[in-house]
C-alpha cells in the first residue's frame, strides 16, 4: 500500500470481497489465514467483519521466526455493509 497504508484501504478491500462473495458467489461463509506478526492486515480483515476463530500456534515460519497462524472467518448472515445490493445472509 505504500504511502496510503493505514487510509483503510485493506477495510475496504476485504469488505468488497466479502459483499462479492457473499452477493454474487452465494458463499455462506468465507475463511482466510493470516500470520500473526501482520497486526494492521488482522485489523482491517476483523474491521471488514472477519473473527477470529483460532490460532495455529507456531505453524508458520515466516522471515526466519516462527509464528502463529490466525484462522478467521465471516458468515453472511452477520454481514451488513452491502454495496451490491441482493440480500445478504440468503446464501
Amino acid at each position: 500500500m505504500g504511502d496510503r497504508r493505514g487510509q483503510g484501504l485493506g477495510s475496504e478491500a476485504a469488505r468488497l470481497t466479502l459483499d462479492w462473495a457473499f452477493n454474487v458467489l452465494s458463499l455462506h461463509n468465507v475463511m482466510l489465514r493470516a500470520l500473526d506478526w501482520n497486526v494492521g492486515a488482522l485489523r482491517a480483515y476483523e474491521r471488514a467483519g472477519f473473527r477470529e476463530i483460532g490460532r495455529r500456534r507456531e505453524a508458520a515460519l515466516s522471515r526466519g521466526r516462527r509464528c502463529d497462524e490466525v484462522f478467521m472467518d465471516a458468515l453472511s448472515t452477520e454481514f451488513t455493509d452491502s454495496v451490491l445490493g441482493g440480500s445478504p445472509g440468503s446464501g
